[in-house]
């Protein structure tokens, strides 16, 4: 297959001086696309998003200006969301400014604090044109990056030396695209470099703010001590060490053996990007901040006595039909503990919306409070979130069930993340991305709205003297909630402010790293994960001749990435055939992946749905000789419509599903399909040329907009494409597919991007 050659003429540029300041393109992405946009193909513009790759595709970034600059005007909103103003599924349009600074950035000229880069003048023959400065950063080995640890180390105080340890972003700071550019801009490395401190003292049992050191030129090696967050040597190796993944050795064996000398730790650095995503979640998040199992022991700990609060009117109540969270109706409930405050909430399942799950009816909960003597006017509720103040002054979080057992996930059908596609929340990740400013309303509404709907309802509702003043008592006045919500906000706030001074993002900056470090593995970054500048890393795995990186190869060049989830798999196969030293982690349970995690790379692969099921797919054999057939069934636990396509050997890409024999290409849940069936009229026989070859399930719940390659021609028993990129057959025909987005109350409110899921299974081919 011939291949156009694109040649490249690098410009020497000058920068000229940045724009003036204006609202950054991050920001702008986040609050006004990254809901609907959650689950797109690429370009992604929401978690992760790297405004310099985007910013190097004309046709994403043309597709995004037509987008955003054409709401629909008589309704004022986003084209994809839907309602008014108030509403779940509204999103306000752009001002005028934002778009033109969406199209300043788009020109390679919006400033370097709003998401862009410098500016720079170039000779264009006798023209001057505008261009983006090119951003190159010096890569940085790995065996310098240790060095750069053992000297810091050894130049402090022998005393210090046992409980500083380090965190590392020398392997996002390396990463350049295949131009030689630096794939992470300067701004996003600011946002990693603010996760490191605020994930540190969100976890911190201190009773002070500590920000972490750069102790390299670059700023991306930073030192901590141990004890200005509240942890010992013991907790570092136990929980940090021990699950540790990425610890490759034997790089500078001298400067190893002197930082383990020093501190003691059989692993003084990790990654960065790992520590704030393993860290930030459970059940790393629980056990670092010691989080008991049950929220009686919580309240115990941060000097909370409940109930005896309530039964003495000592707290601070308000309840919500609707909120940007729960499904059902929800009530929130302050009180004073040991650090400041002690936010606790009472989430109800939609699925029972009368008798005592209704709070309106019922609001003198819960069970068993001793609130009233009438049991018919105690709610009943199936589970809450708990917000404490931390000693710094930051907070932490619990998800407990109605009884009050710790929980790593909220149950989706009681509480959700709608910006997750798995709608799940997973305590402390999601509550930190949530609450980046602290206290929020419900509905993300002003504060100026934030109004107890419960309270006025209640007291209508028919109830005694006693009930009555007991409502009156936990329900305060709107001036009295406002009050309470904006001093712990404005706590927070200055708190956050110390532990990541000059930030200025309108987004939470862990949820980005931990964002950054979930993506796939692609081929782009692979070096990067062994600490590698050689971009003929690929090649090295392909001349291994080891049939596992042979297969890895394979798969990373046809596009393909591997899942975060499974990645470990593959990362310890190229660790030991390429001779690389890896310290020999033991498997964490990470929340993140506990729901079905995404499998790619062998017969087998999986990926999980939005509901909480799974698409499978797999071969009936690893390997094949030449004249063998082979056998493909695919199942899925909900229902979806699907396509399968395969990649040969010799790059020759096909969908085999549908197929004109099989033109329905749904798949109801519980279904399985094999193929070749009986009375199909093909046979998959393996022959030359061998080698890897891939199979592809890309899956969604609508059906794809391409019709044509639904329909087959005479004589026409499968669909051929030109190309070898399998990436590209995850998003053909899913452009524009839209599912409808409902409130608790089963009503539509509003559209999204119907989510896409693929896995695929690799076999081999040889000769007999």
């Amino acid at each position: 297959m011939k291949h156009r050659l694109l040649v490249l003429f690098l410009l020497v540029v000058m920068p000229v001086g940045l724009r003036a300041e204006n609202p950054g393109v991050l920001a702008i992405f986040e609050k006004h696309c990254a809901t609907c946009h959650e689950s797109d193909e690429p370009p992604v513009l929401t978690g992760s998003i790297n405004l310099v790759s985007l910013q190097s595709s004309s046709d994403d970034v043309k597709a995004i200006l037509e987008r955003v600059a054409r709401p629909d005007a008589a309704k004022g909103r986003m084209p994809k969301s839907k309602g008014r103003p108030g509403d779940p599924g509204y999103v306000a349009p752009l001002t005028k400014e934002q778009i033109a600074t969406l199209e300043a950035w788009a020109k390679g000229g919006a400033s370097a604090g709003s998401g862009g880069r410098p500016v720079a003048l170039v000779k264009d023959g006798s023209k001057e044109r505008e261009t983006a400065a090119v951003v190159r950063r010096a890569f940085i080995p790995m065996r310098e990056e240790v060095r750069a640890i053992a000297r810091d180390v050894a130049g402090l105080e022998r005393s210090l030396q046992p409980t500083v340890r380090y965190l590392t972003l020398t392997n996002l700071a390396n990463l350049s695209n295949s131009s030689g550019q630096s794939a992470e801009s300067d701004e996003q490395l600011e946002i990693y470099r603010a996760a490191l401190s605020k994930l540190l003292n969100s976890i911190s049992r201190a009773g002070r703010i500590a920000v972490p050191r750069a102790v390299d030129e670059a700023k991306t090696i930073y030192r901590f001590d141990l004890r200005d967050y509240g942890l010992t040597a013991e907790d570092w190796e136990k929980y940090v060490v021990l699950g540790y993944p990425y610890a490759l050795r034997g790089i500078d064996g001298r400067s190893e053996g002197d930082i383990a000398a020093a501190t003691g730790s059989a692993s003084a650095w990790v990654r960065a990007d790992w520590f704030v995503f393993a860290a930030s979640q459970p059940p790393l998040y629980h056990e670092l901040l010691r989080l008991p199992a049950t929220e009686q022991e919580l309240e115990r700990q941060q000097g909370v006595n409940t109930l005896d609060n309530l039964r003495a009117g000592r707290a601070l109540r308000a309840g919500f039909r609707v909120s940007g969270v729960s499904q059902g109706n929800r009530l929130i409930e302050r009180h004073e503990a040991r650090n400041g405050m002690y936010w606790k909430s009472y989430d109800f399942t939609p699925l029972v919306r009368t008798g005592r799950h209704d709070l309106f009816r019922s609001p003198l909960g819960p069970v068993g409070a001793g609130l009233t003597v009438n049991a018919d006017r105690e709610f009943q509720h199936d589970g809450g979130e708990i917000i404490f103040s931390l000693p710094n002054g930051l907070h932490a979080y619990l998800l407990a069930t109605a009884d009050g057992k710790r929980i790593d996930r909220g149950p989706t059908e009681i509480v959700q993340d709608r910006k997750r596609r798995d709608g799940a929340i997973i305590n402390g990740i999601s509550c930190l991305a949530c609450h980046e400013q602290g206290m929020k309303s419900a509905r993300d509404e002003p504060l100026e709205k934030f109004l107890d709907e419960v309270g006025p309802v209640a007291l209508k509702a028919g109830l005694d003297r006693g009930e009555t003043r007991m409502v009156q008592e936990l329900h305060g006045t709107p001036a009295k909630l406002r009050a309470a919500v904006e001093s712990d906000e404005e706590k927070y706030v200055a708190a956050l402010s110390q532990a990541i001074p000059g930030y200025k993002q309108a987004f939470d900056p862990v949820n980005k790293l931990y964002l950054r470090f979930k993506e796939d593995v692609r081929l782009e970054t692979l070096a990067a994960e062994f600490g590698e500048q050689d971009t003929g890393f690929l090649q090295r795995l392909k001349e291994s001749r080891n049939a596992d990186l042979e297969s890895i190869a394979v798969q990373l060049e046809s596009g393909m990435g591997f899942p975060r989830a499974s990645w470990l798999d593959q990362f310890r196969a190229i660790a030991g055939a390429l001779g690389y030293q890896l310290r020999i982690a033991q498997p964490v349970a990470y929340a993140e992946f506990t729901s079905g995690a995404a499998k790619a790379g062998g017969q087998e692969g999986q990926t999980p749905l939005s509901e909480g099921g799974r698409l499978t797919i797999a071969t009936d054999k690893a390997h094949y000789v030449e004249g063998e057939l082979l056998s493909v069934k695919l199942r899925s636990s909900e229902g979806v419509f699907v396509r399968l396509y395969h990649l040969s050997a010799e790059k020759k890409l096909t969908q085999i599903f549908p197929n004109s024999g099989r033109t329905d290409n749904y798949l109801k849940g519980g279904e399985a399909v094999t193929l070749p069936g009986p009375g199909d009229g093909f046979k998959f026989r393996m022959k030359a040329p061998f080698g890897t070859e891939i199979i592809l399930a890309v899956a969604s719940p609508v059906q794809f907009t391409d019709g044509e390659n639904l329909h087959f021609a005479g004589g026409e028993v499968f669909k051929d494409f030109g190309e070898h990129d399998l990436r590209k057959s995850l998003s053909r025909g899913v452009k524009g597919l839209e599912v409808e987005v409902s409130n608790a109350a089963g009503q539509v409110v509003g559209h999204r991007a119907a989510p896409t899921f693929s896995a695929r299974a690799v076999f081999t081919v040889g000769a007999r």
